[in-house]
């Protein structure tokens, strides 16, 4: 029987970023991503058994109306209040959200303020220096949107985990083998073990390593473009797979918090701080802290040992 998870992955997500252009409800927006994200990574498959509201209403993040939309899905093949946010935003504006670096906000300015519906007028625009003037964009952001233009890059899309795992596990076999690297671990998604992914997380600990770490895998990996560059954080666009890899570099007496941090997801870091702090701790991605002074963080077994909590495996950190 048909998983319907994807689709309302890509269906909520869609009407998210639509609503978004329209300046609408923000809240109204964050329930759908919200809902999209736990349809897509965490739930169990959605099939049409599961076609009435008492079914659907159980699953966290789903209310009426987000439930109203599935059944009409699941029956009929379509949702009208998505189709009605088509007919009102051209397509070739909603093309522009699949350009890197512009989301919905910025489609959205495009749009109200320079009046550009096409790739056509985006580049046009570009070249006499008006997106330049808008404020968020400037000189640097206009050069990444045309260069993404040029080489027909597509945005970031979601991946399945088991085709992104051999990058990652050369990733990994590559950094360790790099003199002074202590440690060196997948987060994320990926770690959690998500079906799917967006970016590739990956932390690193030990010597100052990013420099040589960046050389090996541009050598590595041939058709590639920068995002980040720097000594704490290096950043790249893998081609054609069109998969972002950061990569971090943090000290050693904090590697366990920050994979903590940056394995997540969101809500099990907010339960995680809230322990923290109701026993009269600081909690981040640079480690547990009590009264500014370093108490744990070097792994992350330590660091639930300090809260007294059992560890939990990343893949049930949801």
């Amino acid at each position: 029987m048909k998983s319907y998870n994807e689709d309302f992955y890509q269906l909520f997500s869609e009407i998210a970023d639509l609503m978004a252009i329209k300046n609408e409800n923000s809240f109204k927006i964050r329930a759908y991503r919200s809902a999209a994200m736990r349809l897509k990574e965490d739930f169990r498959p959605i099939t049409k058994k599961d076609a009435n509201k008492v079914t659907l209403k159980a699953i966290p993040r789903i209310g009426d109306a987000l439930a109203d939309k599935m059944i009409q899905y699941m029956k009929e093949g379509k949702i009208d209040y998505l189709e009605r946010l088509r007919k009102e935003i051209p397509k070739p504006v909603r093309d522009l959200l699949n350009i890197p670096h512009l989301g919905p906000n910025r489609v959205r300015d495009l749009y109200i303020n320079l009046g550009i519906k096409s790739k056509a007028d985006l580049k046009k625009h570009a070249k006499n220096g008006q997106i330049a003037d808008l404020p968020g964009f400037g000189d640097k952001l206009v050069e990444s949107i045309t260069n993404a233009l040029k080489t027909g890059q597509k945005k970031k899309k979601r991946h399945n985990r088991a085709n992104v795992k051999p990058i990652a596990e050369k990733i990994i076999k590559l950094i360790k083998g790099i003199k002074g690297v202590k440690s060196a671990e997948t987060a994320g998604s990926y770690r959690r073990k998500a079906k799917t992914i967006g970016d590739l997380d990956i932390l690193v600990s030990g010597k100052p390593v990013a420099k040589q770490t960046e050389k090996l895998l541009y050598k590595t990996f041939k058709t590639t473009t920068t995002l980040a560059s720097g000594e704490t954080k290096i950043a790249f666009m893998i081609f054609p797979e069109n998969l972002q890899v950061d990569i971090r570099f943090v000290p050693e007496e904090s590697y366990g918090a920050a994979l903590l941090y940056f394995t997540g997801s969101k809500e099990f870091n907010v339960m995680m701080r809230k322990q923290a702090i109701e026993k009269g701790y600081l909690l981040n991605e640079y480690g547990l802290f009590e009264d500014g002074e370093h108490i744990a963080g070097r792994t992350e077994e330590e660091v639930f040992k300090k809260l007294d909590l059992p560890i939990t495996l990343p893949k049930r950190r949801k």
